[in-house]
């Protein structure tokens, strides 16, 4: 009958849990890794990745505007318009309701997601009150549209503003990259 010592059984035993923690430690190291290449910190560890800021302006109402990343803008002056009975933001506030048309083509190499487009509004020095109206298929931002490249959308808002001769847009194409452009009536 061949026998085996202690030392033999326990050795095996004893050794798969080094490769075992080994290799626990070898993932967790590769995930730490990991982590560091996908956070804000550069290759190096020390200095932050600067994030691409695409450059905005100011212009006027209706002239096209180009981002240096290709994303394109065509903003028309504002026209008076009637909101439906379903118009939320309307009788809550004096002034005239104004709608804006805005087109965005896509110039860009990646997707653009259009409810990511924000705008603030003012008139005769005072801020406007944004218009919702279902009737009118006007929301609060672009609608929910994946834009590819080459791709368009147009869509309107609308806003309760004081003097529709003096109108000032802020917008923002997208969450972030972008510096605003701001449109004037005047």
């Amino acid at each position: 009958m061949a026998t085996t010592s202690p030392a033999l059984v326990a050795a095996p035993t004893a050794r798969r849990p080094r490769r075992v923690v080994a290799l626990a430690v070898g993932a967790a190291a590769a995930l730490v890794a990991a982590a560091g290449c996908a956070s804000a910190a550069g290759a190096e560890g020390n200095e932050p990745t600067a994030v691409m800021t695409y450059e905005g302006a100011q212009t006027s109402f209706g002239k096209p505007f180009k981002y240096g990343n290709g994303l394109f803008l065509q903003i028309k002056e504002p026209v008076a318009f009637t909101p439906t009975s379903q118009a939320e933001g309307v009788d809550e506030v004096e002034g005239q309701p104004v709608r804006i048309r805005i087109t965005v083509t896509n110039g860009t190499r990646g997707q653009y997601t259009a409810h990511t487009f924000s705008a603030t509004v003012e008139s005769g020095g005072v801020p406007a009150t944004q218009i919702i109206d279902p009737g009118s298929q006007i929301d609060l931002t672009g609608p929910s549209t994946e834009l590819g490249p080459a791709n368009v959308v147009t869509f309107d808002l609308a806003y309760v503003v004081a003097d529709p001769r003096d109108i000032t847009m802020t917008v923002v194409p997208a969450l972030g990259g972008y510096d605003p452009l701001v449109l004037t009536t005047r």
